[in-house]
């Protein structure tokens, strides 16, 4: 059996990050953190949404590989291969995010994705250690 709790954890730390994160652009604009040459904050949030959506695809691109391994059955190697796949998308995005946004008006947003990426790799890690094993 895999350990439930980290994906759990990732996958609630992944809306809550992108909810915070938008209202903390929100929130820097309405306090004019941004300069008025700002063209709009809807690039950053449109942003922010598409990566939701993304690494929520990549998350049930990697269920079947999940469940497999839940159930103690036999893997394919398309589950695996695609999970692979979506572990590394995701983890490129997550870095990605995380280099984008270290500036010091969004070290929050760049932490809340640290901390996303930190749950993200735990379960990582486990699923992949209970498919060697």
């Amino acid at each position: 059996m895999i350990n439930k709790s980290f994906r759990k954890l990732y996958l609630t730390m992944l809306p809550t990050s992108s909810v915070a994160s938008c209202y903390i652009v929100i929130l820097n604009y309405t306090n004019d953190t941004y300069p008025p040459t700002q063209d709009t904050v809807a690039i950053p949030l449109f942003y922010m949404t598409g990566l939701l959506a993304i690494l929520l695809l990549l998350s049930i691109i990697q269920n079947p590989l999940y469940k497999q391994l839940h159930h103690q059955k036999t893997t394919s190697i398309i589950s695996t291969t695609l999970a692979l796949f979506s572990t590394t998308v995701s983890s490129a995005l997550l870095i990605e995010t995380i280099d984008y946004w270290f500036t010091p008006n969004h070290l929050s947003i760049s932490a809340l994705y640290f901390l996303t990426l930190t749950t993200y790799v735990i379960y990582q890690f486990n699923l992949y250690k209970k498919l060697v094993s």
